[in-house]
């Protein structure tokens, strides 16, 4: 761990007791960050899992903050076993309580140009939407069958983690004409080169297109109608439920939970697995979300003596 990432871990230690009484949501995302590490059966690690159960029975709010989609939220929530709330698809859609209290979709028109906008300039590896209905809907045509086959092997290994996808051109036009498409995802490419490549792209297309929401997601681009982020979310449920923002915590790992870190930094945490592109943006570091019981269900025995936290 590098000088800055310790000092970070450190402070995250210092925070749980001069906040422990005002933390009452934990706004969690899953991929690399809940789901770390991957449980391919289970889902979530125990450690993990025991800390939301605590969390809640103590009287918190847990709230899933992914890019996900509907039926796959609900399955963690079901698996974990406590009520937990969840904001989709990058904010497109919020769920309290189990009644969608926000659901935004495209205007269809726009969307269509954009996409057509994008494929002429940047020409995506792979181009997926999420709908009202469908988690994950891919085109067909000008696909490589280098691609093909990589994101095939790429499904088969996600286990329980696996979404169920449609992959059609004639399906796919046909949802995007519907307008009820959520979110939109670009794959850029499949190399650690793309990676770096997706996260500059994201910074272009935010200037030229500043009508959407662009965040990248490793190898991805992540399109949302305007005003849909994780950090909007965050916010729209905290309001909706009359919370102060100051009373949230947030952790992620990746490029679309930076929006989240910058809106409520004094308590973000970031995953020491994350680019340093990401580890920057976030107050503090941890290896595990199940690393923020201290902050979350502060204890005597759990409060580090001056020597521990040196």
């Amino acid at each position: 761990m590098s000088p800055s990432c310790a000092r970070n871990t450190c402070n995250s230690l210092r925070l749980a007791y001069t906040l422990p009484t005002m933390i009452k949501v934990l706004a969690t995302d899953l991929d690399g960050t809940l789901f770390y590490p991957k449980k391919t059966i289970r889902l979530v690690d125990n450690a993990n899992k025991e800390l939301i159960r605590d969390f809640v029975h103590s009287g918190g709010k847990v709230v899933m903050v992914s890019s996900r989609a509907e039926p796959f939220l609900e399955k963690v929530k079901a698996k974990v076993g406590v009520p937990m709330d969840y904001i989709g698809c990058d904010g497109s859609v919020i769920n309290v309580g189990g009644t969608n209290v926000l659901d935004r979709v495209f205007d269809p028109e726009g969307l269509r140009k954009l996409l057509a906008s994008i494929r002429q300039d940047y020409d995506p590896g792979l181009i997926l939407l999420a709908t009202k209905e469908h988690p994950v809907i891919m085109t067909q045509t000008r696909v490589s069958h280098t691609t093909n086959i990589l994101y095939f092997i790429y499904e088969a290994m996600q286990g329980a983690y696996r979404e169920p996808w449609i992959r059609s051109d004639h399906f796919f036009y046909g949802q995007l004409a519907k307008g009820e498409v959520r979110k939109v995802m670009l794959l850029i490419g499949i190399t650690k080169k793309k990676q770096l490549l997706a996260e500059k792209i994201t910074e272009t297309l935010i200037k030229r297109y500043p009508e959407f929401e662009f965040t990248w997601l490793n190898q991805f681009i992540e399109i949302t109608p305007k005003g849909c982020s994780k950090a909007s979310g965050v916010s729209f449920y905290l309001d909706y439920l009359g919370i102060s923002h100051d009373n949230v915590v947030v952790v992620g790992d990746s490029g679309n939970d930076v929006p989240m870190f910058r809106a409520f930094h004094d308590n973000s945490y970031c995953m020491s697995h994350s680019r340093d592109s990401v580890k920057t943006e976030a107050a503090h570091v941890i290896k595990r979300v199940s690393d923020l019981r201290p902050v979350l269900c502060p204890s005597v025995d759990s409060i580090p003596s001056e020597k521990e936290e040196g």
